[in-house]
């Protein structure tokens, strides 16, 4: 097949598109790089910001759609593939449905839908944007980052996506649970694709004099979001009240490459604070032996059937980090025993064979019903 990914995050496009030209198929990848993130992209299409950077950006999408056309498979990464308003995208979006042979949308990130489950509450017991009915810290901050997704133009537009694409895919389980109502048996839940050839396992380091070592990756624009402020002023004052037992490394918006060099070099990397699942971050973390602080809900393992021990030190906005941490580094063998989880757990649920495989029979199946 001939197989369009038009936008990434955290290289999940560019992940599966390397394996699935190994299995024969003509692909290209659209995207910005993840930006910071320096990720693979055969077309880079970076939004820079003021008004000239919008003009070169309107300028590049004119340059290179002529391209986008004859692929048998085109698949968004999110309703709002590219960064223009919904009354940009739409004609957008409709030549890319008449030009190419089908229309596919990754559930990932942010959208209409996702955050209106996130705000009423009855999907989920807390998220970004609530702790069971009140408003997150981010919410708070940042007003407009919840209310920009319920403007009538955004809600229209997201629902003019749902409804045009063939079908989905749902990488994370919280995705599939907002997304399963609206879509019906045109979603699968696929996960999300991790290359094991590039992350190698290595046993967990020694704790050597006793100290953990805990890195936490900041995101710009993201740090509230995500929690990873909040974890970082928590473990900051617990690594300086016991500099002997706790070390925190924390870095800022660096290349993906440099970013899991540093991975490896830490016991634990904490990731999310308000998700269900552990997401791209923490999946290469358990790959290379390290121990994840993220989403390890019940609904997560219950979703991909898993029932070993669990890998995750699970993270949410009523954890109580500093007694985590003090339970993690007292319990040497669980750690090991975590390091090892981690790693079968991706090995059986994300190996990039297993989810490019997921996305090619959806791909298929959908066709032969409108062939």
């Amino acid at each position: 097949m001939k197989i369009l990914f038009l936008g990434d995050y955290s290289n999940l496009h560019a992940c599966l598109a390397a394996e699935l030209r190994g299995r024969g198929h003509e692909v290209t990848v659209v995207s910005d790089g993840g930006r910071y993130m320096r990720t693979e992209a055969d077309v880079r299409l970076d939004r820079h910001p003021g008004a000239w950077g919008t003009m070169r950006y309107m300028a590049d999408i004119a340059r290179i759609w002529p391209r986008l056309k004859g692929y048998d498979v085109v698949q968004l990464i999110n309703p709002h593939f590219a960064a223009l308003r919904p009354g940009r995208l739409r004609p957008l979006l409709k030549k890319l449905k008449n030009n190419n042979g089908s229309l596919f949308l990754t559930l990932a990130g942010d959208d209409h839908f996702f955050v209106k489950a996130c705000t009423e509450t009855r999907t989920f017991r807390f998220s970004e944007y609530r702790a069971g009915t009140r408003r997150t810290e981010f919410v708070m901050r940042e007003p407009a980052r919840e209310s920009g997704w319920m403007l009538p133009e955004v809600a229209d537009f997201n629902r003019e996506v749902y409804d045009m694409v063939n079908g989905a895919m749902s990488v994370l389980p919280e995705y599939d649970m907002v997304g399963r109502p609206l879509l019906g048996d045109r979603l699968v839940f696929t996960n999300i694709p991790i290359d094991l050839n590039a992350l190698p396992y290595t046993p967990l380091p020694e704790l050597g004099n006793g100290q953990l070592r805990i890195l936490i990756g900041m995101r710009k624009a993201m740090e509230v979001q995500k929690g990873t402020a909040r974890m970082a002023k928590t473990v900051g004052e617990l690594a300086r009240r016991n500099p002997r037992r706790f070390a925190l490394e924390t870095v800022n918006s660096i290349p993906l490459a440099e970013y899991l060099q540093r991975v490896q070099a830490n016991h634990i990397v904490l990731d999310q604070l308000y998700s269900y699942s552990p997401a791209t971050n923490a999946l290469q973390t358990m790959a290379l032996g390290r121990i994840a602080g993220s989403g390890g809900q019940p609904e997560f393992y219950r979703a991909i059937g898993w029932t070993g021990a669990e890998p995750v030190l699970k993270l949410d906005p009523l954890t109580d980090i500093e007694d985590s941490l003090w339970r993690l580094i007292r319990n040497p063998e669980d750690m090991a025993q975590r390091s090892l989880a981690g790693r079968r757990l991706v090995e059986q649920n994300n190996d990039v064979r297993i989810v490019a495989r997921r996305f090619e029979e959806h791909w298929q199946n959908i066709l032969s019903r409108t062939s």
